[in-house]
């Protein structure tokens, strides 16, 4: 079982084989669940510790229509079973 302090890791597990589309979109799933997890009820700019880049990327992750809340889903689903 793997700890949610190491929330890169964690998120790694989690989402790596999620059908995203392009391994691009995989990295950024990736890191802004890493990010939340670590700051878990934290809006998306606390969360990713008020660095522009990386809330702009969250935000432009949250609004890509080639990323469905389904495919982030299932993904956590898949490795959870």
């Amino acid at each position: 079982m793997m700890s949610i302090f190491n929330a890169e890791q964690w998120s790694y597990n989690h989402f790596i084989n999620g059908s995203f589309g392009d391994s691009r979109r995989t990295d950024r799933v990736i890191e802004v669940a890493a990010d939340m997890a670590r700051c878990s009820g934290k809006s998306i700019a606390l969360s990713c510790r008020g660095n522009e880049a990386k809330v702009e990327g969250a935000y432009r992750l949250i609004r890509n229509d080639n990323i469905s809340p389904e495919a982030i889903r299932a993904s956590g689903f898949q490795h959870t079973v």
